[in-house]
């Protein structure tokens, strides 16, 4: 079989040479196999023909009418075992052997320096690519950031409209949602005034309910993003409105304030009303809710 051709794919060519040494080594298997036998019957036939040598001696002169012994012993006198002359190709195929693993080697090492090189090169570009996927990802966050203060900046213009007052808070501190999700109304001034508060809570919205230690809701209360300020301690009625639609009652009383914040624009001003006598249905209603919603943390 003629050798492989250099222009076959590295891979194709390995499997041709697998197969074809491996035919080899069959074959050189077989022929060893053999070489042993024909040596293990030149040993028996110079057992033999030395006996037979004796025995012809003996006969002859027993039977030294028959003239056609000294005829078979002269013969037997001239004949030789042949040589199986194997060695000098044995030795030559060693020595091709030989050299084939060394040449082996010698590749097998230079493919080793090669592969080091490209696993070198390999993670010095990857490294590369997550830097670069590192800033861009920076960048469309710094955009979005950008995008949701424009958006705020429009809705406290749009607020400023609608009741004529500029809410006192900096710049970018609060998004459209938080200024439209709640809304604050005040009764008359009495000596301990109380507020109504209201919003609607749903999956998307940056109001939520939020609870301590305990994390029971119950015992937690709920945040409502709101621009508008509400004194810590002051008594509220809360209007709150869960995914279905229906209006929900309750009171409550503020007892943390989130407030707006320029270097966390992401996160949405507002107060955090803890519950008081809060009823068993609102608080199997708001267990249902918080099954879909993870609730805020917040400590007691």
């Amino acid at each position: 079989m003629s050798p492989p051709s250099h222009t076959q794919r590295p891979n194709a060519r390995e499997s041709e040479l697998a197969r074809e040494e491996s035919e080899l080594g069959s074959q050189e298997s077989r022929l060893a196999d053999q070489v042993s036998r024909a040596t293990q019957e030149a040993q028996s036939l110079a057992s033999r023909l030395t006996q037979v040598r004796t025995e012809l001696g003996r006969a002859q002169s027993e039977h030294s009418e028959d003239i056609s012994l000294p005829e078979i012993g002269a013969r037997l006198q001239a004949a030789a075992i042949p040589e199986l002359a194997v060695e000098a190709a044995r030795e030559k195929a060693l020595s091709a052997r030989e050299k084939a693993l060394e040449a082996r080697r010698q590749a097998t090492q230079e493919m080793t320096i090669a592969l080091h090189a490209f696993q070198q090169q390999t993670t010095a570009l990857t490294k590369e690519l997550a830097e670069a996927e590192a800033r861009l990802k920076e960048l469309a966050e710094a955009a979005a950031r950008a995008r949701r203060e424009q958006e705020a900046a429009r809705a406290r213009e749009a607020q400023k409209a609608r009741t004529g007052s500029r809410p006192q808070f900096s710049p970018g501190a609060a998004t459209a949602a938080a200024a439209a999700a709640s809304t604050v109304r005040s009764v008359p001034k009495r000596e301990h005034a109380r507020v109504r508060l209201q919003t609607n809570i749903h999956l998307g919205s940056d109001s939520n309910f939020f609870t301590g230690f305990s994390t029971d809701v119950s015992s937690g209360g709920v945040f409502i993003a709101t621009v508008e300020t509400v004194p810590r301690g002051t008594q509220v009625d809360l209007d709150l409105v869960l995914p279905g639609g229906r209006p929900l009652k309750t009171h409550g009383v503020v007892r943390w304030l989130r407030e707006p914040n320029s270097h966390t624009p992401d996160l949405m001003p507002g107060v955090g009303v803890q519950f008081q006598d809060l009823q068993p249905e609102l608080a199997s209603l708001i267990n249902d809710f918080v099954r879909k919603r993870e609730p805020l943390f917040y400590p007691d």
